[in-house]
């Protein structure tokens, strides 16, 4: 395990037990002041660039919005977003809040920034719901809800986006479709970015093939169709699929698809990977395609990771990102016939047309969700409402 995957076990453990804040961060230099800003995100990182965290991107994008903020002028207070212990000082002249804060540490005069990082999640609770309700009755099994919303957060949620002067929507016009008209016209979307890679993604002698496919996402097995892509694979014993993520952590999900997970040989489960671990860069080293049928996101940055390496994608419409028909594979719905139509349509590629699409889908995915992307449309939004 290296020292930034170190660094970050330990700051998820202290988190536990006593709230990271960084407190009066002010411009570097002789700036000039023009207020005080509170961000109410996830906290700076215990050592290193957030480069060298092995975890989910938003931590480099939460200290970026940090010093966007601070390029702007203004002195920040930092807290975690579920920090409910922390009392204002004094008034912020803006408040940027990605749940729970937003009111309770604003004013009358706050500018108020609601930052949402996923589908309204009375969507989201909706059509996990269905997924559900399917696999009951594809399969007989039920399956506990992974990703609901409760009742408490969905009124804050809610309390968050009417307060708010402006929302920042980690999505596309996919992902804003899901909120009403009155709370649209208030949302400026920005992009997600992908997580850490090292710069180049060296491939074995054989190279990455076109019959390898990988399953790789965050928690929720059955919203982010893991269990569709295991019935597909487990038709096609020619292809190889491999798992990566938490699912492992979902015991009745394990347990109704046992046998495809470890008693089919074509399908390699490997739980769950960190993007830049030896483990993981082998097996993307190998892999043609990856495979996202997601029924809800914000921009689905496992998507994003894997076509910056270089992997074709293969992705429901719900995965938030604007695909170009030259870098992959958009679902028109995400059923097992679907799905299979998709894979047998990458793994029948002649290997010109392969590799040409997997350049196009690393060029995209590098250039569109790029950190500078992401710093340049954050600021734009920040400076919109400021004004």
């Amino acid at each position: 395990m290296s020292l930034g995957e170190y660094g970050y076990k330990l700051q998820r453990a202290c988190q536990h037990y006593l709230p990271q804040r960084s407190l009066n961060i002010r411009p570097p230099g002789k700036a000039t002041l023009r207020g005080r800003a509170l961000v109410s995100y996830l906290p700076l990182p215990l050592l290193g660039d957030p480069a060298f965290f092995r975890g989910h991107s938003n931590v480099w994008e939460s200290s970026e919005i940090v010093r966007i903020f601070n390029r702007l002028g203004y002195v920040v207070d930092l807290i975690a977003w579920d920090d409910s212990a922390f009392l204002p000082v004094t008034p912020y002249d803006v408040v940027f809040d990605i749940h729970r804060n937003l009111l309770r540490c604003s004013s009358e005069k706050t500018k108020a920034i609601f930052h949402v990082t996923g589908s309204n999640p009375e969507f989201s609770n909706q059509a996990e719901a269905l997924r559900l309700q399917d696999l009951k009755v594809r399969r007989g099994e039920t399956i506990c809800t992974r990703r609901s919303v409760g009742a408490d957060d969905l009124k804050k949620f809610a309390e968050g986006l009417a307060r708010a002067n402006l929302i920042t929507l980690i999505g596309n016009e996919v992902t804003a479709a899901t909120f009403t008209d009155d709370i649209q016209c208030k949302i400026r979307p920005v992009v997600a970015t992908g997580s850490f890679l090292p710069e180049t993604v060296k491939s074995p002698e054989s190279g990455p093939t076109s019959s390898e496919f990988l399953w790789f996402n965050g928690g929720g097995a059955v919203l982010k169709g893991l269990d569709l892509v295991l019935e597909v694979f487990a038709r096609h014993p020619e292809l190889t699929l491999h798992v990566v993520g938490p699912y492992l952590k979902e015991r009745d999900f394990v347990d109704a698809y046992r046998t495809e997970l470890f008693k089919t040989p074509n399908i390699k489960s490997h739980g769950f990977l960190f993007p830049a671990d030896s483990r993981f860069m082998k097996i993307a080293s190998r892999v043609g395609a990856f495979i996202n049928p997601s029924c809800s996101e914000g921009i689905s940055t496992a998507a994003i990771t894997c076509m910056q390496a270089g992997m074709i994608a293969v992705i429901s419409k719900n995965c938030g990102i604007s695909l170009s028909d030259q870098a992959g594979f958009l679902l028109t719905e995400c059923t097992v016939a679907a799905i299979e139509n998709a894979v047998l349509a990458v793994a029948a590629m002649e290997y010109d047309s392969w590799r040409s699409m997997s350049e196009k889908a690393g060029r995209f995915a590098r250039e569109k969700y790029s950190r500078t992307a992401f710093s340049r449309l954050m600021e734009e939004a920040i400076v919109s409402v400021l004004e």
